[in-house]
């Protein structure tokens, strides 16, 4: 899986992955223009939406019946070091499943794709590559 991102201006950049395209920018507290989802919210959102893909296709696959699914995330921001702190999600579905169905519910959440990369964060390589010609590579 490949994405790419671009400078647009001040703290505001062009995610593109594949054919699909977002804006995020910085909030203005900052220092950016706050036009569109901040990389945090970025995540978050991120988060929510893997968590509630995985209940949706665990209904399908189990025969849960739905006519509402909703998530509603709450997250803090920790300033030292910078990063998302405590994460709640509440789950809203309708009709309202059983207690067993919602227990099941609650560990296909708990599994869900970015919740395991969480667990085992990956290794994260960044490099600088200088030079056309030469494609000489700065690595940190």
């Amino acid at each position: 899986m490949k994405l790419t991102v671009q400078h647009v201006d001040g703290l505001r950049f062009l995610v593109t992955v594949g054919e699909h395209a977002v804006v995020v920018d910085a909030a203005p507290e900052d220092g950016g223009g706050g036009t569109s989802t901040s990389a945090p919210q970025l995540f978050a959102a991120a988060l929510g939406a893997c968590i509630l893909e995985f209940v949706a296709n665990s209904c399908r696959l189990r025969g849960v019946p739905f006519e509402h699914l909703s998530l509603e995330l709450e997250y803090e921001e920790v300033k030292r070091p910078r990063r998302i702190g405590e994460v709640r999600a509440t789950i809203h579905i309708e009709p309202e499943p059983d207690e067993a169905t919602k227990r099941r519910l609650l560990g296909v959440a708990r599994h869900v794709t970015l919740m395991n990369t969480l667990a085992r964060p990956p290794e994260v390589a960044i490099q600088f590559i200088t030079g056309a010609a030469d494609e000489e590579r700065i690595s940190g």
